[in-house]
């Protein structure tokens, strides 16, 4: 058996014991771990002769000096470079862009209407609102019905955002609290319970809402799929995947809720009667038909495949690199049509999402990236290996940097 070195350190202690446990679960290789990862580890001039061949760390910790002298020793399980996938703005300009050239692309119906929204201060919101005439527009229209969703363009975890149907309602998103004491107890609120401080966001992104979602027992919910990028590149969807159901049951009479049109579990963690069991469940248990779930599939792979040719067409916001592979987690969402629309990627996904009950989907995805990239690059072996639940969508040569 081949003997190797790893350096393993994630943030969370769930994620964390997962990891561990798949490359301790090898039958190709054995591990030596160490868990003992510097806060300087991505600065540090590595000796050849005690080199990590494999970092599965934070991606703050990865030492990309490493890798670059060393692309055919070691792994890593992030890419450098990604931001034109999971930065929402970026990502925003890749597609729009790539749409222009492949007008047919499942994209021109499968991303909602969005716009990118720059406010540096409150009493420039007019002049804001000028670059987004059509959101403008519409919410003065008499007898609009028309609803948005603003999210800031890196947040993640649900953090600042917001369902509005007017104009009244975005303004006061930015207004300044009333006090200087008003706002310290703000900034103590979002210290305590670990949200992002969002007072210095400048940039954010504008969606039309998508005010008719698929409901399952009167409950929103939506779709987060776990995606396999590897080397440059190869991407599959892993085919357990999760329904997460916003708390309350839908109304659009109330948009300052988001416990009713947030389906982020980690929003709902801290509320009295939260439940896990009915927030989480899988995609392929739910009460719809076979044939409707096979549908949305479908959909998801299709939409995938152009959402990373887009990313992947644009070198100097996507950059995947040989000796590297990474897990996303992308959102999706489902109309009453069975219309799929994709929402977003996130890198470093919040995998405690599944909760303990499903905890095993998280520990066989990590597993079988092991099989599928870990073992194969070590080894040197040329044959492709299949997983069943590793479907992949996307393949493409690109120029290694």
């Amino acid at each position: 058996m081949l003997s190797l070195k790893a350096q393993v350190h994630l943030d969370e202690p769930y994620t964390h014991r997962a990891v561990i446990r798949a490359l301790e679960n090898s039958s190709k290789i054995n591990w030596t771990i160490d868990e003992d990862v510097p806060e300087d580890n991505a600065e540090k001039q590595v000796d050849p002769s005690s080199m990590h061949q494999l970092q599965w760390l934070e991606y703050e910790l990865i030492n990309w000096q490493n890798l670059a002298k060393n692309p055919q020793q070691t792994l890593a399980n992030a890419y450098c470079i990604r931001k034109g996938l999971i930065r929402k703005s970026q990502f925003a300009y890749n597609v729009s862009k790539y749409l222009s050239k492949n007008p047919t692309s499942i994209l021109k119906q499968a991303i909602p209407e969005t716009w990118l929204f720059e406010l540096d201060h409150v009493d420039y919101f007019e002049e804001a609102m000028n670059e987004v005439y059509e959101v403008e527009r519409d919410l003065n229209e008499e007898g609009s019905e028309h609803m948005f969703i603003i999210k800031p363009s890196m947040a993640n975890k649900a953090a600042g955002i917001k369902v509005f149907n007017s104009l009244e309602q975005l303004r006061a998103m930015f207004e300044e609290p009333e006090s200087d004491e008003e706002e310290e107890e703000e900034e103590e609120e979002e210290e305590d319970d670990g949200r992002e401080d969002l007072s210095q966001v400048r940039e954010w992104v504008i969606q039309r809402y998508i005010k008719h979602p698929l409901l399952v027992n009167g409950r929103k919910f939506h779709i987060r799929a776990y995606v396999l990028a590897k080397s440059n590149i190869q991407v599959y969807l892993y085919k357990p995947m999760l329904a997460l159901f916003a708390m309350k049951p839908y109304n659009t009479s109330n948009l300052e809720d988001n416990l009713i049109h947030l389906t982020n579990t980690c929003i709902q963690q801290g509320e009295e009667g939260f439940d896990e069991k009915a927030s989480v469940k899988l995609f392929w248990e739910l009460d719809l038909p076979k044939k409707d779930l096979n549908h949305l599939f479908e959909q998801m792979k299709h939409i995938l495949a152009d959402v990373f040719d887009a990313c992947t067409s644009e070198m100097t916001t996507f950059q995947a690199m040989p000796n590297a592979f990474e897990l996303f987690g992308v959102d999706f969402l489902v109309d009453q049509e069975l219309n799929v629309y994709f929402l977003e990627a996130n890198a470093f996904p919040d995998f405690k999402q599944t909760g303990d009950k499903l905890q095993y989907i998280i520990q066989e995805l990590f597993e079988a990236t092991h099989r599928v990239v870990i073992e194969p690059y070590f080894t040197d072996s040329q044959e492709e290996v299949i997983d069943e639940n590793l479907i992949k969508v996307f393949e493409k040569e690109l120029l290694a940097l």
